[in-house]
């Protein structure tokens, strides 16, 4: 039996379709959740058709998403405690031939390793390998990312040059990432925002590196402000977004004609919203693969990315630099996928492996 273990909605959105596939051939999984984003995965779950977990290891802060460093500590003692009680039980259930999944580069994929070394069972990472060489950017992901490389056994690198960063272990070379197995599972859907303008940019961005700065925050949003006024800004309200423009008292920023605030959407809602844009800014690697799926101009506003898909082509680094992003929003469309989509689906990949290895 296959162990998946997810906490946030990022990996949940990557393992759909892995897990999708994993149904659909017989497979046998226990899906453990440490409810990083307990408020998210619920819904998410049912959108994508998938079951809600079998476990859930934590709750969140509360039964809330997890939104400040302060709730880290209590959090991070429901997970250890809970697991402490199932382990023997869990470790039952798994059966003969076990096996723990795990995904990316947070907290959660360093605690379903943990578990998997605590239950004597093989832990298999998928997005693997992908690497910045900067502890700090983005921290804590980077040292995640290292950390699990050094104990799970089987490893799924979403290309070359992932799977070149790993020296130990099972290593597959996946061909790409698993967004683009998720993105199809997209339909199109009717989304419910009124008064978009066309052509209009999506901006998304939630990340410690910026909300932690009062003034690279403030000239950011300054600088999309100004370039709302040509083309329409949708800026999607991430708490923790949300809570950073409260406490610098940045809120007048969106007074701007064309900028405007949106709350966040669905996986698919989003996903729709991104096939018709004209531009994205985001700090999110997610949404960095997803324009470059969908061939969308895209800046990631981050000191460095892990994920080469689209940069040199329609992604743009800034650097976390506002004068890259004001170069940028001034002509985002000269900045377009110039390669074809490799044929691949990394999901089949992943689980014709697993099919091959037994866990299946």
């Amino acid at each position: 039996m296959i162990c998946v273990v997810y906490g946030t909605t990022g990996e949940l959105i990557k393992l759909a379709p892995v897990l999708t596939r994993l149904r659909d051939r017989g497979g046998t999984t226990l899906t453990a959740t440490t409810g990083q984003q307990v408020q998210q995965i619920p819904p998410l779950l049912e959108l994508l058709g998938l079951p809600q977990p079998d476990l859930w290891l934590g709750r969140g802060a509360g039964g809330r998403d997890l939104m400040r460093n302060a709730d880290i500590p209590g959090w991070l003692l429901d997970v250890t405690s809970t697991f402490a009680r199932q382990r023997r039980g869990l470790r039952r259930r798994l059966g003969a031939h076990p096996l723990v999944l795990v995904h990316g580069d947070t907290m959660t994929t360093v605690l379903g390793t943990l578990m998997g070394r605590a239950l004597r069972v093989p832990v298999a990472h998928i997005e693997a390998g992908v690497r910045t060489f900067d502890p700090l950017h983005p921290f804590p992901e980077e040292l995640n990312r290292r950390a699990v490389s050094r104990l799970a056994q089987i490893h799924y690198a979403p290309g070359a040059a992932a799977a070149a960063n790993l020296h130990r272990g099972i290593v597959v070379d996946t061909g790409g990432n698993t967004i683009r197995d998720a993105v199809a599972l997209a339909p199109p859907v009717e989304l419910e925002l009124e008064g978009i303008d066309r052509p209009y940019g999506i901006v998304s961005l939630h990340r410690y590196e910026l909300l932690r700065h009062r003034a690279l925050l403030d000239a950011t949003l300054e600088t999309l402000a100004r370039h709302a006024a040509t083309t329409q800004l949708l800026f999607v309200d991430h708490p923790v977004t949300v809570a950073a423009i409260e406490r610098f008292g940045l809120g007048d920023r969106f007074a701007a004609p064309g900028f405007r605030r949106i709350d966040r959407l669905g996986f698919f809602g989003f996903v729709e919203l991104l096939r018709g844009a004209a531009l994205v800014v985001t700090d999110s690697g997610g949404s960095q693969v997803e324009s470059w799926l969908l061939d969308v101009p895209c800046l990631v506003h981050r000191k460095v990315v892990e994920q080469p898909e689209g940069v040199g082509e329609n992604v743009v680094v800034s650097g976390l630099g506002v004068g890259v992003l004001d170069d940028f929003l001034a002509d985002p469309s000269r900045f377009r996928r110039r390669h074809p989509l490799p044929a691949v689906s990394p999901a089949d990949m992943i689980v014709a492996d697993l099919e091959a290895r037994g866990f299946i």
